[in-house]
């Protein structure tokens, strides 16, 4: 093992940890992009220290990216750490933030190959998407539902959403983040997203950066779920109904 390899396999790792930009033009961390991607031992490397601490590393416009693994207990969020983070109380709403999630990713991909093009997304359009999408889904629950957990789980998020209305009395400008509104609800994902480095927000456009196409790309392949299969279910019926109309 040569040791110069060794010691800027742990400077990128490093410097992943920090949060630093490591791309093919980030000024002094190039040479580690170049290092990653010429070097296989420097790469080797990585890897190993990035599978003992189950952390995923993704590739997307000549950038490296870090996200933690499935179940990563360290450095990922678990449900409670992410309803004190959203300013979240209940379960139930922590499941809509993450439908809602489900429902933006579908506005840019349909799966790994199928990117839309599109350029942004609005609070409104995250909101008509889950609306559209919950209503198909409850259309046909018995069909999708594989178990009365899921059935239930399903029945829950639509009456939470259905109660809400679309903005709050106060969003006369701003929509405001919180949980008084189907907006609001948008908001406060939006917010912890961009806290996440996965979009950019200008003048209430909201637009998906490198990382989230990074992870959303690679999510597809590893780590797609049963709120996966059963919104893209939903779709494709609702797709292959309208067709047939």
């Amino acid at each position: 093992m040569d040791t110069r390899n060794l010691e800027r396999a742990v400077e990128l790792f490093a410097a992943l940890m920090s949060g630093e930009e490591i791309n093919r033009s980030a000024g002094k961390n190039t040479a580690l992009y170049d290092a990653y991607n010429t070097g296989s031992e420097v790469s080797e490397l990585l890897d190993v220290m990035l599978k003992k601490l189950n952390l995923k590393l993704y590739e997307y416009n000549y950038g490296l990216f870090l996200t933690p693994g499935g179940h990563n207990r360290v450095f990922g969020f678990t449900n409670e750490e992410l309803k004190r983070v959203m300013g979240l109380r209940l379960n139930r709403e922590l499941y809509l933030c993450y439908f809602i999630i489900y429902n933006i990713i579908l506005y840019f991909y349909r799966d790994s190959a199928a990117y839309t093009y599109a350029e942004y997304i609005r609070i409104p359009d995250a909101a008509d998407s889950v609306s559209g999408n919950l209503s198909r889904i409850m259309d046909g629950l018995a069909v999708y539902a594989r178990n009365e957990l899921e059935e239930n789980s399903f029945q829950m998020l639509a009456l939470l959403w259905d109660e809400l209305p679309a903005v709050t009395k106060e969003d006369t400008g701003e929509i405001r983040a919180g949980r008084g509104s189907k907006a609001g609800y948008v908001k406060l994902v939006f917010n912890f997203l961009i806290a996440q480095g996965m979009f950019a927000e200008a003048e209430e456009r909201y637009y998906p950066t490198d990382r989230f196409h990074a992870i959303v790309r690679n999510y597809y392949e590893e780590e797609r779920g049963r709120l996966y299969e059963i919104v893209k279910e939903s779709l494709e019926k609702g797709g292959a109904e309208d067709a047939a109309d």
